[in-house]
């Protein structure tokens, strides 16, 4: 078995999927909506990944989130495959209110972006989107770099062959949108992406996530200098399988953790429960994370479950100052 930095990153060959151009989708709401927004949120679920059925998992989510009743649900990548996901998709789909996808790199395992896209009901591989007076982006870190310094979509696994230095990358022509975005946006924002940015221990696959944190270090910077706080106050990713938080520049950082194992040296080892959390954003410009913890099964090596930790930390901390407010 190949250590945990390698498969985690593993694929084979593919070609480049056509896509549909990056939309923004705004849900209506009323500018007088002062309760928090909760957010259901689960990442790296790898259904069939090993050929393991992780329907229980994510029944474990959506019967929690059918209680919670949150406002949205978001999964952050490496969710499901094309076929064999019918029941994954069904559990999904108990939630009647809306749903949101970010495009994690196994979900390019055995097709191009268009058809898991297609699988998700998802319209546009980037995008954002305003609720209860904060801002959404997601944005698609699934690029690699070619030989020829070219840009290709992962597609059927065509970037596991390649060094870790020619992955996650993002293309220019969303990084110009994001731009625009940030630019636009009249709330506090939350952004959502597979690959981090920051916090990762494999720091050879970081693409150009120097260029994503400049456009947040400059918008920062510009609004703040105007008095807005419309600012990027918070940014979850998934991808590492592991629990982190770092602040950055005043943007809160968050890896959280796989609803389903940890990869090392070792082999997968999977945690008893599903792990997933609900995502709270307050008004008064707290951040609240509610998470679950479980347990590894018995024979789990020492050393794994000593540096791996089978939970998502609960956390509670200011992201931003409201508008109008000091300090």
């Amino acid at each position: 078995m190949q250590p945990r930095r390698e498969f985690l990153k593993r694929a084979g060959l593919g070609g480049l999927a056509t896509l549909l151009p990056s939309l923004s989708f705004a849900i209506p709401h009323s500018t007088g909506y002062r309760k928090p927004v909760r957010i259901g949120f689960i990442t790296d679920l790898h259904h069939l990944q090993f050929g393991k059925n992780e329907e229980q998992r994510m029944q474990a989510f959506m019967n929690a989130v059918v209680q919670e009743k949150p406002d949205f649900i978001l999964q952050c990548g490496d969710f499901c495959r094309p076929k064999g996901s019918d029941r994954i998709m069904a559990e999904w789909n108990r939630f009647t209110g809306p749903k949101y996808h970010v495009i994690g790199n196994h979900d390019m395992d055995v097709c191009d972006k268009a058809t898991i896209m297609a699988l998700w009901g998802m319209k546009s591989r980037y995008y954002s989107f305003d609720l209860g007076g904060f801002h959404f982006v997601v944005l698609d870190r699934n690029y690699l770099r070619d030989k020829e310094g070219k840009l290709v979509h992962y597609d059927t696994s065509n970037w596991g062959p390649l060094p870790s230095e020619q992955r996650s990358f993002t293309d220019p022509e969303q990084l110009e949108w994001l731009k625009q975005d940030l630019a636009g946006a009249k709330y506090p924002t939350i952004v959502f992406m597979h690959q981090p940015v920051f916090l990762s221990e494999w720091t050879t696959e970081l693409g150009n996530a120097e260029e994503i944190l400049s456009i947040f270090d400059r918008h920062n910077y510009t609004a703040s200098q105007s008095g807005s706080n419309a600012t990027v106050c918070a940014v979850f990713m998934g991808h590492d399988h592991d629990d982190r938080y770092g602040e950055r520049n005043g943007v809160h950082y968050f890896i959280i953790n796989s609803a389903s194992y940890v990869y090392t040296d070792t082999g997968a080892h999977y945690y008893n429960d599903s792990l997933f959390a609900f995502i709270t954003l307050d008004p008064s410009g707290k951040l609240h994370i509610e998470g679950r913890s479980s347990s590894y099964p018995a024979g789990t090596p020492e050393k794994v479950k000593a540096v791996y930790q089978p939970r998502i930390n609960d956390r509670s901390m200011r992201v931003f100052t409201p508008s109008g407010k000091k300090g």
